[in-house]
């Protein structure tokens, strides 16, 4: 949303308005996995692409388009190098959600929009664990950067919690009951264990969770 006076270009009257727009939407193109609806067309999803930084390159990522599963709800996301797919799943835990479409036999039927370009604060997820079992972070979880663990229940052992293995570094908390501590790894590699009553910075550099802090 603009301010009252507008940093863009304005149209005046008398103008060549088709130049002055041209030049406004070109203003506006990093949008980056915008969808494009003008080309998009029964179970096709297209989006625009532009530039992001992909680990300190800057990376051009052309126009695209995703085919869509009919009647169902489709996952459309991407990686952090700008590879965009969809599943019908659910977002995956370390992707970077783009749209959330529910598809009729034919054609799109609503959808909604989950890029995350916008945050205000780093979030904090207070997770209790039902079971004394192991637990992995949903997609929504992961975009968290305080991670607080309770427990429901005495743990008897220690429990992983899955992260997903994208660069990334977390603040985490072993709040949970029965004097157990919680290793903190991702679906392969190595982790790191974090005492009971605890709280330790860990950091997943894309194949193992390594420590950046000690216990404290």
């Amino acid at each position: 949303m603009s301010d009252s006076i507008s940093l863009l270009t304005q149209l005046q009257s008398g103008q060549s308005q088709i130049t002055t727009i041209n030049e406004l939407m070109n203003a506006l193109s990093q949008t980056i996995f915008g969808g494009r609806k003008q080309s998009s067309s029964g179970l096709s999803w297209d989006y625009y692409g532009g530039r992001i930084a992909v680990d300190g390159v800057s990376t051009a990522i052309a126009n695209g388009t995703v085919a869509l599963t009919a009647s169902t709800t489709n996952y459309v996301e991407s990686t952090r190098a700008g590879v965009v797919s969809k599943n019908t799943t659910a977002f995956t835990p370390g992707a970077i959600a783009l749209y959330k479409v529910d598809t009729g036999t034919a054609t799109v039927s609503s959808y909604e929009d989950h890029r995350p370009w916008v945050k205000l604060a780093p979030g904090k997820l207070a997770r209790s664990l039902a079971s004394d079992a192991n637990i992995t972070l949903t997609h929504a979880e992961a975009l968290c950067d305080l991670l607080e663990f309770t427990s429901g229940v005495s743990l008897t052992a220690t429990r992983n919690v899955v992260i997903p293995l994208v660069p990334r570094q977390y603040t985490v908390f072993n709040n949970t009951t029965g004097a157990q501590s919680l290793q903190f790894i991702g679906a392969s590699g190595t982790g790191i264990t974090i005492a009971n009553g605890k709280r330790a910075i860990v950091y997943a550099d894309g194949t193992n969770v390594v420590r950046v802090t000690a216990d404290t």
